[in-house]
């Protein structure tokens, strides 16, 4: 898998305006959805999966969530990444008990289910470098958001891939 199997520019969400996870996660999937990267069971999967399996990174600095799900709800592997307007709450992975402060939300749809942990593991390792989601905060531009996960998720990708 290369980054640009699953980054697309456009699929980088600038400013997520949303009250609660539940429905920043909504708006995300009716993005994809129309967009046509994934099928209509996809939002209910993803919504069932977050309260069952909470994909909010407990880590150092910002927060971030990896929401996702089975391969059997999507059309065409992507990333859609959202920065929030302003934080939401989120359980962390970890131990749901734990609420993060969520302000970055990169969720995924891939068609290939063996891909599924690769994927995360990249996710996490990117995202754990805190200059990469401080850049991406600061970022004035959905295009500059766009070129610093490029790349950083694609560095990731080939080291993880050797």
């Amino acid at each position: 898998m290369q980054i640009d199997d699953v980054l697309k520019e456009d699929c980088i969400i600038e400013k997520l305006q949303a009250d609660t996870k539940e429905e920043a996660l909504t708006k995300m999937c009716a993005f994809l959805l129309a967009r046509g990267y994934v099928k209509e069971s996809f939002s209910a999967a993803i919504l069932e999966r977050e309260r069952l399996y909470p994909s909010g990174l407990p880590m150092e600095g910002h927060k971030i969530a990896i929401p996702h799900t089975d391969s059997e709800h999507v059309n065409e592997s992507v990333i859609l990444f959202a920065r929030l307007a302003r934080p939401l709450e989120f359980s962390s992975m970890g131990d749901p008990d734990e609420k993060l402060q969520v302000q970055l939300i990169s969720m995924f749809a891939l068609k290939e289910k063996k891909q599924i942990g690769f994927l995360l593991d990249v996710l996490i390792n990117t995202y754990s470098d805190n200059a990469v989601l401080e850049a991406v905060l600061n970022a004035p531009s959905a295009g500059e958001i766009f070129e610093i996960l490029h790349k950083n998720v694609g560095a990731r990708m080939k080291e993880e891939d050797a």
